[in-house]
């Protein structure tokens, strides 16, 4: 299906080489598929062309996120807000904002596309982030999961399963998110894993990410869900592989010598 919407994605550029929407959108499916150095240069080129375009804007965010240059992402969706305040395609920049911390940044994000499944995905995973586990479990109680949206594990973290089913929904949760090509929800699922006390569980998930371009050296020393996470050996070991990771986009995107 990627290729197909890659196909039509190219097919709809070679008619109408303007068409920023069909531009934008082939960034973010390289993105999802790790290709962030090629994205990246996609990105840069269509902004310098249409600096006036909040989709060329939120298409620089979008590799960013992925990079874990998270201070750059989030002024790119900052950028992309301003010039468009209501387009709900924005969304995702939530998960830049809630990675670093920045909550109430986030909400402005996840208002946009208020009262959606997605929304409905996401708004708990800051109240976690802002230690409000009342408000989160709240949350996830009134608002059934859509298909598509699998809040099982949330559930069962927040106490809304029997501890019975813990050890089930974590396997499907890791079987699902093994047969996705984007490796965020990856690091979603192994952020909230931290959360529960999950160790070895998150520590896989998350290396996983990391293996599949999504760098996550920022989120894994900001992201409050890691909070437990963090100085234990194997967690030092998954920083140096994200470092790894980012280290070879700054080389191969030259953007590390700008940063100098």
């Amino acid at each position: 299906m990627f290729q197909r919407s890659d196909s039509a994605l190219e097919r709809a550029l070679a008619l109408d080489p303007d068409l920023i929407t069909a531009a934008a959108q082939l960034i973010t499916n390289h993105v999802d598929r790790g290709e962030l150095e090629r994205a990246y240069t996609d990105a840069k080129a269509l902004v310098e062309r249409r600096p006036e375009s909040p989709q060329a804007h939120f298409a620089v965010a979008y590799v960013l996120r992925y990079a874990s240059l998270l201070d750059e992402s989030a002024h790119e969706c900052d950028i992309a807000l301003r010039l468009d305040p209501g387009n709900y395609s924005w969304r995702s920049c939530t998960q830049t904002f809630f990675q670093m911390g920045k909550t109430e940044r986030a909400r402005d994000f996840l208002a946009l596309d208020a009262g959606s499944e997605w929304a409905a995905f996401m708004g708990p995973n800051i109240l976690l982030r802002d230690g409000k586990v009342n408000e989160a479990r709240e949350s996830v109680r009134v608002k059934q999961p859509a298909p598509g949206y699998r809040r099982n594990i949330l559930e069962s973290c927040l106490g809304l399963r029997p501890p019975s089913d813990f050890e089930t929904t974590i396997r499907e949760v890791e079987r699902d998110v093994a047969l996705v090509t984007d490796p965020e929800p990856k690091y979603t699922n192994g952020a909230i894993l931290s959360f529960c006390g999950q160790k070895e569980r998150a520590l896989r998930l998350l290396k996983s990410a990391i293996e599949q371009n999504y760098c996550a050296y920022s989120a894994l020393q900001r992201d409050p869900l890691l909070e437990k996470l963090r100085g234990t050996p194997e967690f030092k070991q998954l920083l140096a592989a994200a470092k790894e990771c980012q280290n070879r986009f700054l080389a191969e995107t030259k953007l590390g010598n700008v940063q100098q």
